[in-house]
């Protein structure tokens, strides 16, 4: 459905968007890729030191986890990879762009070039969007598994007849 979506709107305002009405859109993208790549990076050094130390040193390096915490790891370095590639995707579109409309296919296709950048471009925020989500739902499902660590400890001293902390 997302794809119709935006095959739609691409289609339908190809000839009345601009790349200035787009220049904002294209900013906000570089700076949420960057962003989404610093704070998922920043999770996976902090939460799985060992994965980090491996990635740097393989051969020294064991790195054992969980199923959960395995999935919580390819999850994150998931979306720095979807982040990294929508910036490279910018970035090549960007340096592209003045090559691309000095062209006489541009020229004689204008509508049809449009379309598949505006095209691109939503296709690039619905991915963001997604990274979004994931960011927001995995700082969430942070708290909470802190949450119930510290819920299972406390449960753990009452049972052993300690007091709380």
């Amino acid at each position: 459905m997302s794809i119709g979506v935006v095959t739609y709107i691409s289609h339908h305002f190809r000839s009345d968007i601009a790349f200035k009405d787009v220049e904002a859109l294209i900013a906000i993208l570089q700076n949420t890729s960057a962003m989404i790549f610093t704070i998922m990076g920043i999770w996976i050094a902090y939460i799985y030191p060992n994965a980090v130390l491996r990635i740097i040193q393989p051969s020294k390096v064991t790195a054992l986890y969980s199923d959960t915490d395995t999935e919580r790891v390819i999850l994150l370095v998931g979306i720095v990879i979807l982040s990294a590639a929508t910036l490279s995707l910018l970035v090549i579109g960007v340096a592209a762009k003045p090559f691309i409309i000095k062209t006489a296919a541009f020229t004689s296709n204008k509508e049809a070039f449009t379309s598949i950048g505006i095209w691109g471009l939503l296709a690039l925020t619905y991915a963001q969007l997604f990274c979004i989500y994931i960011v927001i739902a995995s700082s969430v499902n942070f708290i909470k598994d802190l949450s119930n660590l510290k819920a299972k400890e406390n449960l753990s001293r009452k049972l052993d007849g300690e007091p709380n902390q």
